[in-house]
């Protein structure tokens, strides 16, 4: 089994971005395996997109769903990618979280109605291209 196909088998990989001043932050995330790559869904406004823009090398590592990690980190880079131009990777997230991730999904409209007069977060994937170094 590849590397990207097993990580993105696991239910959670630990994402470690990095701060202008090179700390790194690793955060536990959902991932699904699409060919080559991984893919990870989040907020266009969270900290990780925020500091990808800033420095797309990223470690990922198998974990457990409070970041502790069970495996090695490997290297890779991440792009933003809006959500609507990967539509068959949305698929793929319902298929493996279901009833989870929907509840998630229901959850952020739910508060959005809450928060009137400001827009929803865009939704996007981190698209991640495992690399050797």
């Amino acid at each position: 089994m590849g590397r990207v196909t097993g990580l993105g088998r696991e239910r959670y990989i630990s994402i470690t971005t990095f701060r202008r001043d090179g700390s790194p932050v690793a955060t536990p995330v959902w991932v699904v395996a699409d060919g080559e790559l991984l893919y990870v869904w989040t907020g266009a406004r969270t900290g990780k997109a925020k500091r990808i823009r800033h420095n797309p090398a990223v470690t990922v590592a198998p974990c457990t769903a409070r970041g502790a990690p069970t495996g090695p980190g490997a290297p890779a880079r991440a792009q933003i990618v809006p959500s609507a131009s990967r539509p068959q990777v949305w698929s793929l997230f319902l298929a493996k979280y279901g009833l989870q991730l929907r509840a998630i999904i229901w959850s952020g409209r739910l508060s959005g109605l809450l928060r009137r007069g400001r827009p929803p977060a865009e939704r996007v994937f981190l698209e991640l291209t495992l690399t050797d170094s």
